[in-house]
C-alpha cells in the first residue's frame, strides 16, 4: 500500500510538472497599435485552455501540458489570427487586422531580439501605402517613407537617398542578408522585386555600429512574408495592368505551415514599354523582369532553420535622347522640348540598356534558451551587371561594361540574457568580395578586378532606468582591398589598401506621460573609399566619370586622365560621420505625430562634380570627377495622422534637407529639394463589400534653392570657340542646367474587397502635369512621366 501511495504521489507530481506551461502575450490594432480587450486566445489542442484579454490587451494561460501549441486568436470585426508558438520563445504580440482589412493579422515574436537600435526610430509604410506601391519599383516605394527620397537616371533606374546620402551611404538589408551588388553610381538601381516581400522599414541614424560601414546615412531593411507554422496553406496571386507604358505584371507566393515545418515559393514578372510624358513618348524606357523564390523554415523546440533562394533578372532601357554624336548634339538636346531619337510607342528595347541578373542564397540558424539566443547566418551573392552603349559595326551587340560580383557573408549574432536592468547584443561579422570584369567589352573597363575581405565585431547594452532607456554600442572593422587593372595605354596597374577604424554611439528613449516619447541617438560612423570612387575611368550610360585617382591637374589648371595615381600620388582619407539625430513622437484621441531633427557632419565627404564636356568614339557627354572635402547635412523630417471622423483620415508629412561643402563653401549637386505630402482618406464598408476605400494624395516639390551656379553646354561651345576657358580661374560647383521649379502633383485611389477578392484602380499624375525631379541624372534631357491609371486585381488564398 505504501509503494502505490508514494507511486502515486510521484505521478502526481510529474503531471504538475508537464501541465507548468503557461503563455503570456499582447493583442494590439494592426492599425492603430492600440490595445484590443475581451479578445478570445483559445489553445487549439487543449480546448479547454484559454483566456480573454484585459482593458491593456494582455492575456495568460496558465497549466499548459505542452511546450509547443497552436493559439486560436479571435474577437468580433478581426480577422482570426492562428499562431504556433513553443515555450521557448518569448512572448508574442498579436497584431489583429479589422475584416475589412487587406491584410491577414500579424505575430511578432521576441520581443527582446532586436536587429537594430532602439533610441533611433524606424519608420515603415502604413500597410495600404505598401500595398498600393508594390508595384513600384524598390526605389520609388522606399521613397514613399517619410524622409526618404529618391536619386535616378531616368525613369526605372531609381535608388533611395536617405537624409541626403545614397549609394555606398545607405545599406539595404533584404530578407536578413546586406544587399550587395555595384551600388557606386547614381546609373545602378537595387535589383530587388518589392511585390514579393512582406514589409519595408527605414533606419534613418548612421546605424553602422550595428550594421557596418556601409550604413554611414541609414538602413533600409526589406522583411520577407513571415512563415508562419501551422498555418496551413496561404498565399495570394495578383495582377497588374498600367496605361503608362501598357504594362503587364504578375505575381504568386503560396506557402504552408505544418507543425514543425514551412515552405513557400514566390515568383514575379513585368513587361513594359515605353513610358510617356505629358506631351511625347520617351523612347527606349521599356523593361522586362522576373524574379521567383523558395524558402524553407524548420522548427523543433529551441532551434530554428531557416533556407532561402532567389533569382532576380531585369533588362532596362535608357532614354535614348541621352546618347548623342557631337557635342553640338548635345547642347541642341539639352535645349529642346523634345528628346532627339524620340519615336512612336515600342516595346523594343535598345541600346543604352541594362541587364542585370542577382542570385541570392542563405542558410541561417537560430539556438533559443534561457532568455537568450544566437543565430549563425551564411549567404552568397552573385550579381552580374551589363551595360549596352550605342556603339558603332558589331560592338553594338555587345557590352561596354560587363562585370560580375561574387559576395559572401557571414554573421554571428548573440542576443544575451539580461543582466538586471541590462540587455543588449552583440556580434561578428565576415564578408569577403570579388568583382571582376569579364574579357570581351572592348572598352577600357570601367572600375578594375578588386577584392574586399571586411570583419567586425559590435556590442551593442542598454540600461532600462524606470522610463528611460539608455544604449550605448561599439564597434571596430578592419578591410582590405586588393586592386588590379589596367590603363589607356594597357600598363597593369595594382594597389593594396587597408582600412580599420573604431565607432561608436549613444542615445536614449525617453517615455513620457500621456503617450510621448522622445528619442535621441548621437553616431560615430564611418566608410572607407570605394574602389568605384578612386579608379572609375570613361563612358558610363548617359555620363562620362573619372574616379580621384584617374585624374589630375596639370600646370595650367587642366584635367588630365592619362595617368592613374596612387595614395603617394593623392592620399584619399575614409569619410568619418557624426551624426545626431532626435525624435520626438506622440499620440493622442485620433492622432499620431512625429517630429526628426538632425545634423550629420562628414569629414572627407566623397563626391560628384561636373567638370566639363567631351567628344569621344561613342559620342558627346557631360563628365564628372570625384572630389572630396567636408560637408554638413542636416534637416527636418514630420508627420501627423488625424483620424477626423469614423470614416476620414487625415494624413501629412515633410521633409527638408540642406548641405553644404564646408571646405570650399559651396553647395552640392542631386540634393534632394523640400517636399511636402497630404492625403485624405476615406474608409467606409458597404453592405456589398467586405471594405472599401477612397484616397486622394496630393504633393508639392519645392524648387532646390540651394542650386550652385548654372554653365550650359551652349555657353562652354561658345567660349571655347573664342579660345576662353570658363574654368581655369573658377573652379567652383556649377550645373549643366538650372534647377527645375517647384511641382504639384495629385494621385487618386479606390480599393475594395469582396470576400477574397480584392481590386484597386488607381490614377497617379491625375492632372497629367509636366515636371522635372532635379535628382534625376536624365532632367537633362526629358520630362517625367506623365498620367498614369493603375487597375489590380488579387486573390487571396
Amino acid at each position: 500500500m505504501l509503494i502505490i501511495l508514494a507511486f502515486g504521489i510521484h505521478l502526481s507530481s510529474w503531471a504538475q510538472d508537464i501541465c507548468a506551461n503557461e503563455i503570456q502575450g499582447l493583442v494590439l490594432d494592426l492599425d492603430t497599435r492600440e490595445p484590443i480587450p475581451y479578445v478570445t486566445v483559445i489553445v487549439e489542442e487543449e480546448r479547454s485552455k484559454g483566456a480573454i484579454t484585459d482593458a491593456q490587451g494582455i492575456f495568460k494561460i496558465e497549466g499548459l501540458c505542452q511546450k509547443e501549441f497552436t493559439l486560436v486568436v479571435s474577437h468580433i470585426g478581426y480577422k482570426e489570427a492562428r499562431h504556433h508558438h513553443d515555450s521557448y520563445h518569448d512572448h508574442p504580440t498579436i497584431l489583429l487586422a479589422s475584416d475589412d482589412h487587406l491584410l491577414e493579422s500579424v505575430v511578432v515574436e521576441g520581443t527582446y531580439n532586436q536587429s537594430s537600435l532602439q533610441t533611433i526610430s524606424i519608420d515603415k509604410l502604413s500597410n495600404e501605402a505598401f500595398i498600393a506601391a508594390q508595384s513600384e519599383s524598390f526605389g520609388e516605394l522606399a521613397g514613399r517613407i517619410t524622409g526618404i527620397s529618391t536619386m535616378s537616371t531616368g525613369q526605372n533606374v531609381v535608388k533611395p537617398i536617405i537624409h541626403g546620402l545614397h549609394s555606398n551611404r545607405v545599406l539595404i538589408v533584404n530578407n536578413g542578408v546586406r544587399h550587395e551588388f555595384q551600388n557606386w553610381g547614381i546609373e545602378h538601381a537595387p535589383e530587388i522585386d518589392p511585390s514579393l516581400a512582406g514589409s519595408v522599414e527605414v533606419v534613418k541614424g548612421a546605424a553602422t555600429v550595428r550594421y557596418g560601414p556601409d550604413a554611414l546615412g541609414g538602413v533600409i531593411l526589406i522583411n520577407p512574408p513571415k512563415l508562419e507554422l501551422g498555418a496551413g496553406l496561404e498565399g495570394t496571386a495578383g495582377v497588374v495592368a498600367k496605361s503608362n507604358g501598357s504594362s503587364g505584371e504578375a505575381d504568386l507566393q503560396l506557402s504552408y505551415g505544418s507543425d514543425n515545418l514551412v515552405v513557400g515559393v514566390s515568383g514575379a514578372m513585368v513587361g513594359q514599354g515605353d513610358l510617356q510624358s505629358p506631351d511625347y513618348v520617351l523612347t527606349n524606357t521599356g523593361k522586362q523582369e522576373y524574379s521567383y523564390s523558395s524558402s524553407l523554415r524548420y522548427h523543433r523546440h529551441s532551434f530554428d532553420l531557416e533556407g532561402y533562394y532567389s533569382h532576380f533578372y531585369q533588362n532596362l532601357g535608357i532614354l535614348r535622347g541621352s546618347v548623342n554624336g557631337s557635342l553640338e548634339d548635345l547642347a541642341n538636346a539639352m535645349e529642346s522640348e523634345i528628346p532627339p531619337g524620340t519615336s512612336p510607342f515600342s516595346y523594343d528595347l535598345n541600346n543604352p540598356r541594362q541587364e542585370v541578373t542577382h542570385d541570392m542564397m542563405k542558410l541561417k540558424g537560430i539556438y533559443v534558451w534561457d532568455n537568450q539566443d544566437i543565430s549563425f547566418q551564411y549567404a552568397y551573392q552573385l550579381n552580374h551587371r551589363q551595360e549596352y552603349d550605342v556603339r558603332k559595326g558589331t560592338n553594338n551587340e555587345i557590352p561596354s561594361v560587363d562585370l560580375k560580383l561574387a559576395t559572401q557573408t557571414f554573421d554571428v549574432d548573440w542576443n544575451h540574457p539580461d543582466l538586471g536592468r541590462v540587455n543588449g547584443n552583440m556580434g561578428l561579422q565576415w564578408l569577403y568580395q570579388d568583382n571582376n570584369n569579364v574579357p570581351g567589352t572592348n572598352t577600357v573597363p570601367f572600375v578594375p578586378n578588386y577584392n574586399v575581405l571586411r570583419a567586425g565585431f559590435f556590442a551593442v547594452e542598454r540600461l532600462l532606468a524606470g522610463n528611460t532607456t539608455y544604449e550605448l554600442g561599439l564597434r571596430y572593422d578592419f578591410q582590405y582591398n586588393s586592386v588590379r587593372g589596367r590603363a589607356p595605354s594597357n600598363e597593369i596597374y595594382s594597389n593594396e589598401l587597408t582600412y580599420s577604424q573604431l565607432t561608436g554611439s549613444a542615445g536614449l528613449k525617453q517615455v513620457f506621460k500621456d503617450r510621448l516619447s522622445f528619442r535621441s541617438n548621437l553616431g560615430l560612423a564611418w566608410r572607407p573609399p570605394n574602389v568605384s570612387e578612386l579608379y572609375i575611368f570613361g563612358k558610363h550610360q548617359a555620363s562620362i566619370e573619372y574616379g580621384l585617382w584617374r585624374y589630375a591637374y596639370d600646370e595650367e589648371g587642366q584635367i588630365s586622365v592619362s595617368g592613374v595615381l596612387s595614395e603617394e600620388d593623392k592620399y584619399v582619407n575614409p569619410e568619418v560621420g557624426i551624426k545626431w539625430i532626435n525624435t520626438l513622437e506622440g499620440e493622442g484621441d485620433g492622432n499620431h505625430w512625429e517630429l526628426t531633427a538632425y545634423a550629420n557632419m562628414i569629414r572627407n565627404y566623397i563626391y560628384t562634380r561636373p567638370a566639363g564636356i567631351t567628344n569621344t568614339v561613342r559620342g558627346a557627354f557631360p563628365y564628372f570627377i570625384y572630389d572630396q572635402g567636408d560637408a554638413l547635412f542636416w534637416g527636418l523630417d514630420a508627420a501627423y495622422r488625424l483620424e477626423l471622423t469614423q470614416f476620414w483620415k487625415l494624413e501629412t508629412k515633410a521633409t527638408y534637407v540642406w548641405a553644404m561643402n564646408l571646405k570650399e563653401q559651396e553647395t552640392f549637386i542631386n540634393i534632394p529639394p523640400a517636399r511636402v505630402d497630404a492625403g485624405l482618406d476615406y474608409h467606409r464598408k458597404p453592405d456589398f463589400l467586405s471594405s472599401s476605400r477612397v484616397t486622394l494624395g496630393l504633393a508639392y516639390v519645392f524648387r532646390y534653392f540651394q542650386e550652385p551656379r548654372v554653365i550650359t553646354v551652349r555657353e562652354i561651345l561658345e567660349a571655347e570657340s573664342e579660345g576662353q576657358d570658363l574654368f581655369a580661374q573658377n573652379n567652383e560647383m556649377f550645373d549643366f542646367m538650372a534647377a527645375p521649379d517647384g511641382y504639384f502633383l495629385a494621385n487618386l485611389s479606390w480599393s475594395a474587397a469582396v470576400g477574397k477578392w480584392e481590386w484597386s484602380v488607381r490614377v497617379t499624375n491625375l492632372l497629367n502635369r509636366r515636371y522635372r525631379v532635379y535628382t534625376d541624372r536624365l532632367r537633362y534631357f526629358a520630362d517625367q512621366t506623365g498620367r498614369n491609371v493603375q487597375l489590380s486585381l488579387r486573390y487571396r488564398i
